[in-house]
Parts: C-alpha cells; sequence; structure tokens
C-alpha cells in the first residue's frame, strides 16, 4: 500500500513516507474557492457597498489627511494588486495626492527592505508616495494616547495621530491568539509602540485557552484589547480586507467600518480555513504554506493544526523558512526530554511563572511566544523539518521545545517512536492558512 504523502514546498513538492503501519486518516484541506480573475475588480465592487460605513468615493474629502496602513512583507497579502482601487475611490472623494501617507504595519519586525516595499505595493505606488515603515522603538515617532481597561498603555505612531482617516490594508487570516487577522491589527500592533504590543499580546496568555485560532474576534481578549486601543486615537478607520484562498491569491473583499466588517469576514474566512476534524490522530503532518518566509511566520502551522492531534501525539511540522530564523530570538535552552519532563512536572498554570524568569530581559512579547511554545510542549511532542540552509543545524536545541531535523524521513522516524505502531495520522498540507478543530470543540 502507497504511504506516500505530497505537500507544497517552495515551487514544488515534498514527498514524504508514512511508516507501512500507520493509518492515514485523509489529508485536510481547505475549500476549494476560486480566486478572484480580477482582485481590482473585486476590491472595487467591495468598495461600492462598504459594510457599516459611507463609501468613500461619496464623500468630500478634499484637504483631508490621509493615512494609508499596509501589512509588512511578514505577510502574503498582495497589496499591489488591490491599491489601485482604493486611491481611485479617494480621488474620487477629492484628496490630493500630497495628502496621502502610506505607512507600512511592521509592529516589531524589522523594517521591510526596499525591495520588499516594492513587491508589497508595486513600483508604481512606491515611486508616487514613498512609503515608509512603522518604527516600535523610536520614541521621537512615536505617542501615548490612553490606557484600555485591560491595562494596555496604548502608545501609537504619530502619524496615526495626525491623519483625519485612516486606511488598513491587509487580510483576514486564521490567527492563533485573535481568531483571525485583519482589521484593526493594523493599528495595534502593527503601528504601536514595543510596549503596547507586548502587553496586548500577553492578553491572550492562558493555560486553559492559550490557542484561539478560528475563534470569532468578540470572545478573543487579544482582538478586544486592540479594538478598544485604537479606538482611543479618536480617528476614523476604514478597512480594505482580503480574504485568501491556500495560495495566498484574493477571493472576496470586506471593506468598511473595521469592526463590522472584519466580524463579517471571519464567518466567510472561517468557512475557506476551518479544517473540520471528525476524530483527533495520533500524530499530524503540517506544512507551512503559504506562509513560509522565516521561522517565526512558518511554525505558525503547528499551533493551527494543533487541535487535529491528540493530548499526548506527534506534532510533525514541515517548515520551509525561505528567510531562516528571520526575527524570532533563539538561544541554547534545557535539552528536549528535560523540557518535556519538567513541563509535565509543574503543570499548565506555572508555566508563565516560568517563562517570565526565563525572559525577564526580554521584549514582553517573547513571554508570549515562550508561553504559547511551551503550552504546546506540554500537550503534545513537537518536531520540526527544514532542508533551509539559512537555519542553523542546532536549532533545535536554540529552540528547547522540539526536536528539528533536516530530513523529513528522520522527523517520521522520531515520530513513530513516541506514538503506537498502529498510529493514525491526519496531513495539513496548506497549514499556514487554515487551521484544525475537532468536532467536540465545533461550538466552543
Amino acid at each position: 500500500m502507497n504511504q506516500t504523502v505530497e505537500i507544497p514546498w517552495g515551487g514544488d513538492a515534498l514527498q514524504i513516507r508514512m511508516p507501512s503501519r500507520w493509518r492515514i486518516l485523509g489529508e485536510l484541506k481547505p475549500a476549494v474557492v476560486q480566486a478572484a480573475r480580477s482582485p481590482q475588480e473585486a476590491c472595487k465592487e467591495a468598495l461600492a457597498a462598504p459594510i457599516g460605513a459611507q463609501r468613500l468615493a461619496s464623500r468630500d474629502l478634499a484637504q483631508r489627511k490621509i493615512l494609508i496602513i499596509a501589512d509588512d512583507h511578514s505577510r502574503p497579502t498582495p497589496v499591489r494588486d488591490f491599491i489601485g482601487p482604493v486611491l481611485d475611490e479617494l480621488a474620487a472623494a477629492g484628496v490630493r495626492e500630497g495628502d496621502i501617507r502610506i505607512l507600512l504595519a511592521n509592529g516589531v519586525h524589522r523594517a521591510s527592505r526596499p525591495e520588499e516595499i516594492e513587491c508589497k505595493l508595486g513600483r508604481e505606488v512606491v515611486g508616487r508616495f514613498a512609503p515608509i515603515c512603522h518604527d516600535a522603538y523610536d520614541p521621537q515617532g512615536l505617542e501615548y494616547v490612553g490606557t484600555t481597561s485591560r491595562g494596555t498603555r496604548v502608545v501609537l505612531n504619530k502619524l496615526v495621530l495626525q491623519a483625519d482617516l485612516i486606511l488598513c490594508l491587509g487580510a483576514l487570516e486564521p490567527h492563533l491568539l485573535m481568531g483571525f487577522g485583519g482589521g484593526l491589527k493594523m493599528i495595534i500592533p502593527g503601528c504601536a509602540a514595543a510596549e503596547t504590543v507586548g502587553r496586548n499580546h500577553l492578553q491572550g496568555v492562558d493555560p486553559d485557552d492559550f490557542d484561539y485560532v478560528g475563534v470569532s474576534g468578540a470572545q478573543s481578549p487579544m482582538r478586544l484589547d486592540l479594538e478598544e486601543g485604537a479606538a482611543l486615537a479618536g480617528k476614523e478607520i476604514f478597512i480594505v480586507n482580503a480574504a485568501m484562498d491556500a495560495h495566498a491569491h484574493p477571493v472576496q473583499f470586506f471593506c468598511g467600518d473595521p469592526v463590522k466588517a472584519h466580524r463579517g469576514g471571519e464567518s466567510f474566512v472561517e468557512g475557506l480555513a476551518r479544517l473540520d476534524v471528525p476524530e483527533q490522530s495520533d500524530a499530524v503532518l503540517t506544512n507551512s504554506f503559504p506562509m513560509d518566509l522565516d521561522l517565526r511566520q512558518s511554525i505558525k502551522c503547528v499551533g493551527n493544526s494543533l487541535y487535529a492531534c491528540k493530548p499526548g501525539g506527534v506534532m510533525m511540522g514541515c517548515l520551509r523558512c525561505d528567510q531562516g530564523i528571520g526575527e524570532m530570538p533563539t538561544s541554547r535552552n534545557l535539552p528536549y526530554p528535560v523540557m518535556k519532563a519538567l513541563l509535565k512536572i509543574i503543570g499548565k498554570h506555572r508555566i508563565l511563572g516560568l517563562v517570565e524568569k526565563a525572559k525577564k530581559d526580554q521584549p514582553v512579547e517573547e513571554i508570549f511566544v515562550g508561553h504559547f511554545a511551551l503550552q504546546m510542549l506540554r500537550r503534545n511532542h513537537l518536531a520540526i523539518f527544514s532542508d533551509s540552509s539559512a537555519l542553523p543545524p542546532d536549532i533545535g536545541k536554540r529552540l528547547g521545545v522540539a526536536r528539528s531535523f533536516t530530513a523529513a524521513q528522520n522527523m517520521v522516524a522520531w515520530a513513530a517512536s513516541k506514538v503506537p505502531k498502529n498510529a493514525t495520522v491526519w496531513v495539513v498540507p496548506h497549514g499556514g492558512a487554515t487551521y484544525a478543530r475537532p468536532e467536540h470543540l465545533m461550538n466552543q
């Protein structure tokens, strides 16, 4: 019996053999939908009938200062393919080109490189508007606007506060902490100070519910906190969010009020990206595609697919990591078996304290990253494979939370030693753009 599975890998495919005694339950794939034949036309149609907001082109925006915020190089959103209709709407409303600024929502990521900005926005738009990158660590470019009811001090890029109207261009996609990305995420964390980003991320640090992927924004503490924080700026915000297929091609657009339009888009993306799991398996093989940029983005496929696996089972992540580690901090940690044993002893409720002590001199956002990773390790065995030469060979030791392999078959062999001989396995080819939801969690 053929036990070979095939997953997208760069511009090609990667074939991986499963053990002969394993039972492959199937491949969990996203819904098959046709991408918009013209992202420009699809966006134009959505802009003509925005959700919960007045159409831009029907307003008098002459002499108003407009700020367009776009997601950065870490996201595959092809903003260049739909920013044209947005600029046309503004021109129809009387906006002068000189009154438009473009800011990339880099959050705490590094500044986007010139070639990355051009790829994101297109050469013609870059030439006309000279976009700039948000810097979360520049006190001269930031200003305090208030504190949320959850205790997050909101410090934002001054360009946000100088604008009369803000347009957020990004994607609606599965997100580990907020359920779905997009919406006001362009403001916080996209254009916020590092302190604000960290505190907002910590809203999702919960030992019982640490993985919020696919949960409605109305139930995500981080989403509710950032929406409250963005409102403190006192600015009108209009979103243009693309729902994309598993190949990062726009399928439909949701435009208008940053909360109403975003909530409306959530159910649509759920229909695209949710993978219904009739039974959890002993092992899961998941793939980072299309979030293949670097380690920080690629490893999200493991969290996205986590609930397809039984507690105690093995998660195997195939991480493309085209640009290597990227901005994910790594340092030598306790050996994998020691870390696994330690987590079993201390239990889920003491993990946060352990992380805070270990990362006391690191940015607060890293506390969230460490907590999430250790909660996954407490629940499951974790293994990662990448053939990227940009990743150091000891990346597993640096992370401490996963065994790492440079050959996919070696990863599978290790996984086989951790599960029953007749183990069941799910395969998730597009783990970067989908999320698994078992039947018993459907209504939670």
